[in-house]
């Protein structure tokens, strides 16, 4: 393999790394605009189904990340991050950061959403 090839490589793979890590918080920040910009709609119609599939499409996306995040620590090699190669130890730490960030943010949303389910849009 050429270094350019090993380059391009590597730099999708940083790619991947970081949608990984920003796929949650990015989900999160969707799922709270775009409900609020839905309520005035969804309260004037008497339809609340639109802000539930927000909340899927959010909860999908944030998932996405969590695979992403979760195949990306799979496909690295395991190792000592005392003794191991930075980049490695770095990708490793994104991996496994953006698997916890994706889950975390995961149970934001849902908890984003439980009032929905309690309260009527108008209210």
């Amino acid at each position: 393999m050429s270094e350019t090839t090993k380059a391009i490589h590597r730099q999708s793979g940083n790619l991947v790394l970081w949608a990984g890590v920003m796929a949650g918080p990015l989900a999160w920040a969707l799922h709270q605009q775009v409900s609020y910009m839905l309520v005035p709609t969804a309260c004037a119609k008497g339809t609340e189904g639109m802000l539930h599939l927000v909340t899927l499409a959010a909860l999908l996306m944030a998932a996405a990340g969590a695979l992403i995040s979760w195949r990306s620590w799979k496909r690295l090699p395991e190792g000592s991050t005392e003794m191991g190669d930075a980049q490695d130890t770095r990708r490793r730490f994104m991996a496994l950061w953006g698997l916890v960030l994706s889950l975390a943010f995961s149970l934001v949303i849902v908890a984003g959403e439980i009032p929905n389910w309690f309260l009527g849009a108008c209210d």
